[in-house]
């Protein structure tokens, strides 16, 4: 595969027209980055590190995961890539933009935490994919085994993981709206006790 395909290409020009880093050095720290993020450690902490505050913002397989990361996530990357501060800075703005870019074209919206960005993880290969719906798989077990009904999970993860309302998701599952909030604050519940 090319590897300069990995990367979504928009938007690398604009960052650095704004910064001080050349649109090949952007390219090259961008790819770099992608080479050392690996979406199964991501989905890994964003759903089974009750400890991490990493989180899962956006998804659209087979292309991009958007996860919201705390600045010391990205201080390691950066450190294991051996940016200086201002390809940092450029490389923090792009993942921000595309970020942006995807939720928008989905229509979706996601409140970043205090000292948190985003990071776009794109998906190399459909293998690696599959190997990150096994870490989805393992999250829903863990929530089956806190006492959660597979109507409780599906609707936990679909409005709380992914962001939909109740009533949307409700419409596309042929239920009422009260019965998907209904689930969800049971699920809240189960996983409080």
């Amino acid at each position: 595969m090319d590897q300069k395909r990995r990367v979504h290409r928009g938007r690398i020009q604009q960052v650095a027209a704004e910064t001080t880093v050349s649109t090949s050095r952007l390219t090259e720290l961008l790819e770099r980055i992608a080479d050392v993020t690996v979406i199964d450690d991501y989905l890994e902490k964003a759903w089974r590190n009750s400890s991490s505050t990493v989180e899962l913002a956006f998804q659209n397989p087979p292309s991009d995961f958007v996860f919201a990361i705390p600045d010391s996530e990205w201080s390691t990357i950066f450190e294991s890539i051996d940016a200086e501060e201002d390809e940092a800075t450029a490389a923090k703005q792009w993942h921000s933009i595309r970020a942006h870019d995807l939720l928008t074209s989905s229509g979706r919206s996601h409140d970043l935490e205090e000292d948190h960005s985003y990071l776009v993880v794109p998906i190399q290969d459909i293998e690696v994919w599959r190997r990150s719906r096994l870490v989805l798989s393992w999250w829903f077990q863990e929530l089956a085994e806190d006492g959660l009904t597979p109507p409780e999970i599906l609707d936990y993860w679909m409005t709380e993981g992914l962001g939909n309302t109740p009533k949307e998701w409700a419409s596309q599952r042929d239920v009422h709206p009260e019965a998907v909030r209904k689930n969800v604050r049971q699920a809240k519940e189960k996983l409080i006790e």
